[in-house]
């Protein structure tokens, strides 16, 4: 758990519910898996589109994006070698940000290759959801987020 951050913890007297706890990444980024080619000759082509908040600027080196699909998942890379894992449905994809600084509006597209067990299920794959996690950095004023 290297990237633990201590959860917040909220006190309302006022509401029936006594407790509420959360850790993790601020939403920084919105995105976007989008299917620009059911078949390439072997595989679905996504495209995955990312726009960083306006809100939010840290540092980060790298950002896991997380994919999740309605079929078993043959086979998967993404462009460019990013590393790429892929276990049932599930496409993970560490992209290694060499710019290091995310500021308001910065975006990121890349492409994901998915394969299914035949032609069929490949051209069929829809991705059904998306996540997107930031690995925060502290900057050189020692401030983080």
């Amino acid at each position: 758990m290297s990237n633990y951050q201590k959860p917040a913890i909220v006190l309302n007297e006022g509401l029936a519910e006594g407790v509420f706890a959360a850790s993790g990444d601020a939403e920084c980024w919105t995105i976007d898996p989008v299917s620009v080619q059911d078949w390439d000759g072997a595989r679905h082509v996504f495209e995955i589109r990312c726009v960083h908040s306006a809100a939010v600027e840290h540092i980060s080196s790298a950002a896991t994006i997380t994919l999740n699909f309605n079929s078993v998942v043959k086979y998967a890379y993404a462009e460019a070698g990013f590393p790429t894992t892929y276990s049932g449905s599930t496409v993970s994809v560490v992209r290694e940000l060499h710019a290091n600084a995310y500021k308001s509006g910065d975006t990121m597209t890349f492409k994901v290759f998915v394969e299914g067990n035949d032609e069929g299920t490949t051209r069929a794959m829809a991705c059904t959801g998306a996540t997107i996690r930031c690995t925060h950095q502290v900057n050189v004023q020692g401030k983080y987020d």
